[in-house]
C-alpha cells in the first residue's frame, strides 16, 4: 500500500512537470513556418517555436509557402501555448492550442 501511494505521487509529480507553464494570447506575428509571436493580456510578446515542427527556413525551398500556410492558420487567432522550455535562441518551445474565446 505504501509503495502504491508513493508511486501514484511520483506519477502525479511527473505529470505536473511535463507542462511547465502556459501562455494565453493572440497570434500577432508569424516569423516562418514554425515560429509565431503571441501577445498576452499584459501586452508582452512571446516568440513561440512550435513543438515537433521543423519547417523550411524562409530562404529554403517552400519556406515562403510554409510561412504563408501558418499565417493563414494562426494569425489573429487566440491560443493557449503549453510549454516546457526555451530553445538556444530564447524562444519558448511549446504546443499551441486554438481557443474560441478572447482573453479580455
Amino acid at each position: 500500500m505504501y509503495l502504491t501511494k508513493n508511486f501514484a505521487l511520483i506519477l502525479l509529480l511527473i505529470n505536473f512537470s511535463l507542462c511547465a507553464g502556459t501562455i494565453q494570447g493572440k497570434v500577432v506575428g508569424v516569423a516562418d513556418g514554425d515560429t509565431i509571436t503571441v501577445l498576452d493580456v499584459n501586452n508582452i510578446h512571446h516568440k513561440i517555436r512550435l513543438l515537433g515542427i521543423d519547417a523550411p527556413e524562409k530562404s529554403q525551398a517552400f519556406g515562403q509557402k510554409s510561412k504563408q500556410s501558418l499565417h493563414q492558420l494562426a494569425h489573429g487567432k487566440y491560443v493557449t501555448v503549453e510549454f516546457q522550455k526555451k530553445d538556444k535562441y530564447g524562444r519558448t518551445v511549446g504546443k499551441v492550442l486554438h481557443n474560441d474565446t478572447d482573453f479580455v
